[in-house]
């Protein structure tokens, strides 16, 4: 009887989760090729690009990722590949701190996000931005 439920119960698993995988990547952008699932057969990997920026009289400066400490170069790097397969369940704050934290001549930083996706109703790749701000009080958090 309980290798029955068992089997069952990853039976059932197994045919819910591309199910489950699929709500996941529409929902939280997820990259289809992670977690297992059929979603990854439906579109083509596409880049995650980060654009680090520096508030400087109203407009947005374009940070010299090369100028930063090697701790701060690492959260960034680690954030990009973690965006990547997490898509919006992944948030850049720790990457922003380490730059704030390795850059006390900087009041605040801007991390843009851009993903590329493939527009299902047309069959064209659109890309959309994800602004994120940060100022020094995070790093009393």
């Amino acid at each position: 009887m309980v290798k029955r439920d068992a089997v069952a119960a990853l039976l059932g698993f197994v045919a819910l989760w591309p199910l489950a995988q699929r709500a996941l990547v529409a929902r939280f952008a997820i990259d289809p090729w992670k977690l297992g699932g059929f979603a990854m057969y439906a579109t083509p990997t596409l880049p995650v690009l980060v654009g680090v920026f520096a508030p400087q009289a109203g407009r947005l400066d374009l940070l010299d990722e090369a100028s930063l400490p090697a701790e701060a170069r690492t959260r960034l790097d680690r954030f990009r590949v973690e965006r990547v397969a997490l898509g919006r369940l992944r948030e850049p704050r720790d990457a922003a701190r380490a730059i704030l934290a390795a850059r006390p001549d900087l009041h605040g930083v801007v991390l843009v996000v851009q993903r590329t996706t493939l527009d299902p109703r047309t069959a064209r790749t659109t890309a959309s931005r994800e602004r994120f701000a940060y100022d020094r009080s995070i790093l009393e958090e």
